[in-house]
């Protein structure tokens, strides 16, 4: 045995050391199990059962953990040494029975191995292994009957399925009684059996033992995922294969009891208090919803469903956005939503989420629709109009960006998407957006500064040179002044001349000074010291009783 084995007791409190010892003598350890590489989990009774994980327990970085509240407190227990001191005696009598086994193999030709057993072994003496072990081992028992279940017909065959998954995860009757880590992950394992299984029979036409298999499965993944978080990603990849392989069975089923009968789960399962609406894509409502599209009167079933009996629950943000969003892609396929005044009315503060919904599902049509018809109602909304053009860069539907992109920065005057945008669409498409917002804002002399931005952008500095010379703030001129005084260093200079003239007139205080060394500073920044003299010799000549104020 390993030295750090024999020496673990150094490593806690005497007196946690004793105790654990005494709970040990006393047989409270039991359960000792190994769900992964280098991780124990042990149940310890004392007064009432503790599950204990322990995970490299040997080694000096060891991590445990224990749910009583010593180790709450202070990070160490006598349930821990004692499923320790358990550990190290069950490790030693394997390593001992490993060695047997090698000494007997070095001593006889003959290989111990599963072949060897098989070939060997008397049938009723393995048969009476299985019966004991699968007795002792609540795992193996479960794992066997996951594993044959099809293979042996019962009185009522549906229940087998739901029996042998309610035998891992019961329901939970009080706060107390809750699956522990091994037993999730042992629903973990016996699902994707099931789900193997499942897959098996559709693909053989066994649709009356996918269907048990299907309701019994489905319906406690939907549970376990609503009570429990742990192994989030493991449960919900095991619900989307449930779900998607309702809807394939529903598909393929033509038998009217039995299509009715999956029909009626495949309705009831999200009126379940423990379904999670938080997801749409793999939504049974919406899976259904595609398939069955032309099926009016089932649309307007789960219309019904979600406005009268799913909307009126206190739901959360994620799951009230999912059902508003199943109920427009209904509406759309019904209406082509026609009438959207309910939702306006009382869920518009939750548009630009529901639309990120449908656009994460792929319901292009409804997420653009949705919008242009919220266009009617809220005609000056920003974040409505850059979401749409959002949407349609996403969708890749750049004619009507184009359309609507020059109105979105008339309204909102964001110039940054509009540059943002320029990518995605043609040189001609481009020209043409750029020659809307030039004529518009040639009008308005309120909005020089983003006209201003546009010549600068597009390169064209002759235009830009004839509208700062109009007259800019010098806050303007000194954005853009690094790219013309190259080429325009006699329009540039009049241009300080005039802005600073103006300055200096309007204002007798601190602030036509300071702004005068500003426009100084900055020239000499850019390199433009020729036309830096050039200002200063103006200013010295014309403002000569406020010369003191240049440096």
């Amino acid at each position: 045995m390993a030295k750090s084995q024999d020496l673990f007791e150094l490593h806690f409190d005497g007196d946690i050391v004793y105790q654990g010892e005494q709970l040990y003598d006393a047989g409270a350890v039991q359960d000792i199990h190994k769900p992964e590489k280098s991780l124990w989990t042990a149940m310890v009774y004392d007064d009432v059962f503790y599950e204990v994980e322990l995970f490299s327990p040997f080694a000096q970085r060891r991590k445990v953990s224990c749910e009583c509240q010593s180790f709450k407190d202070i990070k160490s227990c006598k349930h821990i040494t004692a499923a320790l001191f358990a550990l190290r005696t069950q490790l030693k009598e394997e390593a001992d029975r490993k060695a047997e086994r090698l000494k007997n193999k070095s001593s006889t030709g003959k290989k111990l191995n599963i072949n060897t057993l098989l070939q060997d072994l008397d049938k009723d003496d393995l048969l009476n292994f299985i019966r004991g072990y699968a007795r002792k081992d609540k795992n193996f028992n479960i794992a066997l009957k996951a594993h044959f279940a099809r293979r042996v017909d019962l009185v009522d065959n549906r229940a087998k399925f739901k029996g042998i998954l309610d035998s891992i995860i019961k329901p939970i009757t009080s706060p107390t009684v809750r699956a522990k880590a091994a037993d999730l992950k042992n629903f973990i394992s016996v699902s994707k059996e099931l789900i193997a299984q499942l897959e098996d029979a559709i693909s053989l036409s066994e649709y009356v033992d996918a269907y048990y298999i299907v309701d019994a499965g489905i319906s406690k993944a939907e549970y376990v995922r609503y009570h429990y978080d742990n192994y989030a990603d493991d449960t919900l990849a095991i619900s989307k294969q449930y779900h998607e392989l309702l809807i394939l069975l529903y598909q393929r089923v033509h038998a009217d009891e039995l299509k009715s009968n999956l029909l009626e789960l495949i309705i009831d399962l999200p009126q379940r208090s423990y379904y999670r609406h938080n997801r749409l894509d793999d939504h049974l409502f919406l899976l259904l919803i595609n398939k069955t599209y032309k099926n009016k009167e089932l649309l307007l079933r789960i219309r019904a469903i979600c406005e009268e009996t799913l909307l009126p629950k206190k739901l959360d943000e994620h799951d009230l956005v999912t059902i508003l969003s199943l109920i427009l892609v209904i509406d759309y396929h019904l209406y082509k939503l026609k009438d959207i005044s309910w939702f306006v009315d009382k869920f518009a503060q939750l548009s630009m989420n529901v639309v990120d919904r449908l656009v994460a599902v792929s319901q292009a049509e409804v997420s653009v629709s949705l919008m242009k018809k919220m266009k009617k109602h809220f005609p000056k909304s920003r974040e409505l109009k850059r979401k749409l053009l959002q949407v349609h860069l996403s969708l890749d539907q750049i004619d009507e960006l184009t359309k609507l992109l020059p109105t979105y920065v008339i309204q909102s005057d964001d110039t940054k998407l509009l540059y943002k945008l320029k990518g995605s669409l043609s040189n001609v498409q481009w020209t043409d957006v750029i020659l809307e917002l030039i004529d518009y804002y040639k009008q308005d002399d309120s909005k020089k500064s983003i006209l201003a931005s546009i010549y600068f952008h597009e390169e064209d500095y002759e235009s830009l040179v004839e509208l700062l010379k109009s007259g800019m703030s010098l806050d303007t001129v000194m954005n853009y002044d690094h790219k013309l005084v190259r080429d325009y260093p006699k329009e540039i200079a009049f241009i300080y001349k005039s802005v600073l003239s103006e300055l200096l007139d309007s204002y007798l205080g601190d602030r036509s000074h300071a702004s005068v060394r500003k426009a100084l500073y900055h020239l000499e920044q850019i390199g433009a010291r020729k036309i830096q003299r050039t200002v200063r010799t103006f200013l010295e000549t014309e403002y000569e009783h406020r010369i003191k104020y240049l440096t």
